[in-house]
């Protein structure tokens, strides 16, 4: 195995769009209704949008490369307060996906890692990430990472193109001393 982690710069926009693409919608087209995915593409992996969010010093994208080929993404919002909670010095795990021949490898526990020494490095006391409530193997990894439950949630009207039952989130958390 020949894992490696590359963050995101400007030269890379057209790289992370398609990395981003290419993961997400082999796991997860059925969350949507007619339109919604394209919706959902267009305002996450949207050229403009993404070389907007690349230059905001608060967020950071990375690359996963398994023997030089991409093979999954993760997106950190560096500080950004834990919901239902008073902690506002929290990093925000915002996207972590993988395309299909790469899950199940051990290398989102090496991106999450990643997530938590930068969130050490920035002094934070908490890593967070939102969950859907209905996805039971990805919750158990996040569990198996050091995540525990902090809060509930709904994806309400702005996400009107997902399926209703696909809404509810879990707000999950993996605080500790710096």
């Amino acid at each position: 195995m020949s894992f490696s982690i590359k963050k995101v710069g400007a030269s890379e926009i057209e790289e992370l769009r398609d990395i981003g693409i290419r993961s997400y919608i082999p796991h997860y087209s059925h969350l949507w209704k007619p339109g919604g995915l394209e919706w959902y593409m267009d305002r996450c992996f949207n050229e403009k949008i993404l070389a907007q969010a690349v230059g905001d010093a608060n967020i950071e994208y990375y690359i996963a490369q398994d023997s030089g080929e991409n093979v999954g993404m993760m997106k950190l919002v560096l500080k950004q307060p834990l919901p239902e909670s008073k902690n506002e010095n929290a990093l925000y795990l915002e996207k972590i996906y993988f395309i299909k021949e790469a899950t199940g490898k051990g290398f989102g526990k090496i991106l999450m890692n990643d997530a938590f020494s930068r969130a050490k490095e920035l002094h934070r006391e908490c890593v967070w990430l939102m969950a859907m409530d209905t996805s039971d193997k990805p919750i158990k990894a996040y569990e198996n990472a050091g995540f525990i439950v902090n809060s509930y949630t709904n994806l309400g009207d702005e996400f009107a193109l997902m399926k209703e039952e696909f809404r509810g989130m879990v707000v999950m958390k993996n605080c500790f001393k710096n």
